[in-house]
């Protein structure tokens, strides 16, 4: 699945990792970062063209040990001044069968001032010599016979990555690349077996997009192919790969998910006819649109927030309003412009009061609390303290069917511009059983207890301190 890499500073970029085996030489992790264009800073190379250039950092490890590290500079092609193109970087790692983290760092170079943004992330590479396998699936942007070989290139073709998991409206066709493996040495009696793969949707096939092809057995087996969803409905879709016997007995699979927009099913938007006549209603204007789309991610679920992330990032403006208007109609069916109307306000709230200089105060762990859960009954504000970082407890009666649920932001800056999230006791949401120690380390002043006492997560009963007491009873 990608993941969308963003935090406080203004870099966006989206994550991805697949799976190869390389006959004799072990197994391949292959990382994908496709960076967006729009979040970085541009140097010009004359007049007319500029450049991007980001310093990625990957370090893959094992059982808390370093086995790989790459440190690489990426730069984008010359764009004409003005444009944001975005880039990727595609890099390679041959590995034992294991259990490893891989950690990112990426950097903006023409930026020196903005912050990095971080990824960590755990995979467990398997794979078995005895039986048919199937690499990881990856979507294709762009595909063409290899005349060079680069880190592109695959089994005779320079393919280029898709790193989303988000087909728009206008996606006619969905490209993926996969490998087999070890037919020859399962299917010993013949000459050929059968791969099949198919789109499936709410646990059944979409018998349309079902294929079947017959390939000789072999060591490898290259996969490019290519699914019509042309007139798919929208949906999360998966996207199935299959080695069959004669029997048709299924003997390996490989899956992915993505989610296939569709078509509004009518333009609630249109129902303004001055755009400009209250917050919200700026429809036709790109950077308006983008913006409507990204201040839905408090509000959404899970799957939709990784949708919303990668629609913000390469959606165009069709694209971002088709998506809003499903999204409210969906959310809201009785009264979509009304529901939105409310709702643009409390962003517009939440924007003047926690904007940063980075990010919008949507996006901030205090803007997408007070969006996702409304007004707490309660906040306690300490900005100014001396023995513990700034801190706010948001206090709750009621959410949902959950009673009396706190939120502790706290800021380790300076400017108290922005105060993330350190530990709620809402359900789903960030825990820190540390978190007295955490708000202590501003004067390294830790008592031997603390820890003990967080583990519980139970108040110290004999504590005097002022934190402690307004997180557990606050006013």
């Amino acid at each position: 699945m990608a993941i969308c890499m963003q935090s406080n500073a203004a870099i966006r970029a989206t994550f991805d990792n697949k799976q190869f085996f390389v006959p004799g030489g072990g197994l391949l992790l292959e990382t994908h970062i496709s960076f967006d264009g729009a979040t970085l800073t541009w140097a010009a190379i004359d007049s007319t063209s500029a450049k991007a250039t980001i310093e990625s950092t990957i370090i893959i490890s094992k059982n808390d040990e370093v086995v790989d590290f790459r440190k690489t500079v990426v730069s984008s092609s010359a764009q004409a001044t003005g444009s944001y193109a975005d880039f990727i970087d595609l890099q390679r790692f041959l590995l034992d069968p294991g259990s490893y983290t891989i950690d990112v760092e990426l950097t903006d170079v023409n930026n020196p001032s903005a912050l990095p943004i971080t990824m960590k992330k755990s995979v467990n590479l398997f794979f078995r010599t005895d039986i048919p396998q199937i690499s990881s699936i990856t979507f294709v942007e762009a595909y063409a016979k290899a005349t060079t070989t680069s880190e592109l290139t695959k089994s005779g073709f320079d393919i280029l990555p898709l790193v989303s998991d988000f087909f728009p409206p206008t996606a006619k066709q969905l490209v993926f690349y996969a490998e087999a493996y070890n037919s020859d040495k399962y299917f010993t009696n013949d000459d050929k077996y059968l791969i099949t793969y198919a789109l499936w949707n709410e646990g059944q096939a979409v018998e349309s997009t079902r294929k079947y092809l017959r390939k000789d057995v072999a060591t490898v087996t290259p996969l490019l192919e290519r699914i019509d969803l042309d007139g798919l409905p929208e949906g999360d879709y998966r996207l199935v790969i299959e080695v069959r016997t004669r029997d048709n007995e299924e003997v390996a699979s490989q899956a992915i998910g993505f989610f296939k927009a569709g078509q509004p099913v009518s333009s609630f938007t249109d129902v303004e006819s001055d755009y400009m006549t209250e917050p919200g209603m700026a429809f036709n204007n790109p950077d308006s649109m983008r913006m409507y789309v990204d201040c839905i991610y408090p509000i959404a679920g899970n799957i939709e927030r990784g949708t919303i992330t990668n629609l913000v990032k390469t959606g165009t403006t069709d694209v971002q309003r088709a998506y809003f208007e499903n999204f409210w109609m969906s959310y809201a069916p009785q009264d979509p412009m009304g529901e939105w109307k409310k709702y643009i306000r409390q962003v517009w709230h939440v924007n003047a009061e926690y904007t940063t200089p980075v990010m919008p105060g949507y996006r901030t762990d205090r803007g997408r609390v007070w969006l996702q859960y409304g007004k707490p009954n309660t906040i306690v504000m300490r900005h100014n303290e001396t023995e513990v970082f700034p801190y706010e407890i948001w206090h709750y009666y009621k959410i949902g069917r959950f009673n009396d649920k706190r939120f502790l932001f706290y800021s380790r800056a300076v400017s108290n511009y922005d105060f993330d999230l350190l530990h709620s006791d809402m359900l789903g949401e960030t825990k820190n059983e540390d978190w007295r120690s955490v708000m202590r380390t501003k004067n390294n002043d830790l008592r031997p207890t603390d820890t003990q006492l967080n583990s519980t997560n139970q108040r110290d009963t004999y504590s005097f301190d002022e934190l402690e007491d307004l997180f557990f009873n606050p006013r």
